[in-house]
């Protein structure tokens, strides 16, 4: 019996308008894969800029269904793919393809969602989570104890970072308007206003705002300290470009060192480590030691108004779709 699949097409470029619901047969998983029937999946800036055509780096033609991230449960498993999967919850990083009820993923890239944990948060861990525990953990090697400045603090990303960080130890410093001071002192972080924040000297800062902003983020840094852009704007945060840009960019002086860092560039080199990193933050969230900010669950019927709302930047935490 053939399952019925819908899912979100950006059937060209342009504003939420070109956001279609289509119906059509859920594929089948191949060797090695398994298809989740989608219970969330997390709606990225990303997304936008990627349906808006003016993404900074490889992206999808249209058609094409976005969604970097998918949690559900496995309803079907392909050849040589464990059968006990069936019937259990996951979540995985599809990178593209997660915006629908149904999406196939590799086996390999699965880690399950233990009983008792709630779906919406699980499903903020894939993409924001992830990035957040990879810049603190590699990109930036924070130990605990150093100052870590983040911008965005109250975002989706952001509120990860802090959590994360509140985790390793670190003593972090969230930039973020007035109206957030809470939001970013509930975990344990100092909030710091967006007009101030260059003065501070910080042990490490992760920037996503890119160009011309990197060189405040810089002037707040610390003999030694390290700088992290990232997400789509990372390749932006110069005006230099390439290998020559990565090359003064190691020379800067007082000792202080840059990094750019792209979730979508390490789930091509490092899978495994991404999933290992995956897998223990599904085991924190399990424990009861991170608690993710779900800023609205919207139904798949409604993804062009959840644009609408993720561009108005009114929003605290992960946005999700619900098929």
């Amino acid at each position: 019996m053939t399952t019925a699949r819908r899912r979100v097409v950006v059937e060209h470029v342009g504003g939420p308008e070109v956001l279609r619901v289509v119906t059509d047969a859920a594929p089948e998983p191949g060797p090695g894969q398994v298809r989740l029937r989608v219970l969330a999946a997390g709606l990225a800036r990303a997304d936008l800029l990627m349906r808006a055509g003016c993404y900074p780096g490889p992206a999808p033609r249209p058609p094409f269904v976005a969604g970097w991230d998918a949690t559900g449960i496995v309803d079907a498993c392909g050849p040589g793919a464990e059968p006990s999967w069936a019937g259990r919850r996951a979540l995985a990083l599809t990178l593209t393809g997660g915006h629908a009820s149904h999406v196939v993923v590799p086996e390999s890239g699965l880690v399950a969602v233990p009983d008792g944990v709630d779906t919406a948060a699980a499903a903020c861990l894939p993409l924001n989570y992830l990035t957040a525990y990879e810049m603190l953990h590699h990109a930036a090697r924070v130990r605990p104890g150093e100052r870590v400045l983040v911008h965005g603090a109250a975002g989706a990303v952001g509120t990860a970072v802090l959590d994360v960080g509140r985790l390793l130890g670190a003593e972090t410093y969230g930039v973020a308007r007035p109206a957030d001071r809470r939001l970013v002192q509930s975990f344990g972080a100092s909030h710091v206003d967006r007009s101030g924040w260059d003065r501070m000297r910080a042990d490490v800062v992760l920037d996503p705002v890119g160009g011309a902003h990197v060189r405040r983020s810089f002037r707040a840094l610390r003999p030694g300290g390290r700088l992290v852009a990232y997400g789509f704007l990372a390749d932006g945060a110069s005006p230099l470009g390439g290998l020559a840009r990565r090359r003064l960019w190691d020379a800067l002086p007082n000792g202080r060192r840059a990094a750019f860092y792209r979730l979508s560039v390490a789930a091509r080199r490092n899978p495994r480590r991404l999933n290992t990193a995956t897998a223990a933050l599904v085991a924190a969230l399990a424990a009861g030691r991170l608690r993710p900010v779900v800023a609205a669950c919207v139904p798949l019927d409604a993804t062009a108004e959840a644009h609408r709302l993720l561009a108005a930047g009114t929003l605290r935490g992960k946005v999700l779709l619900a098929p």
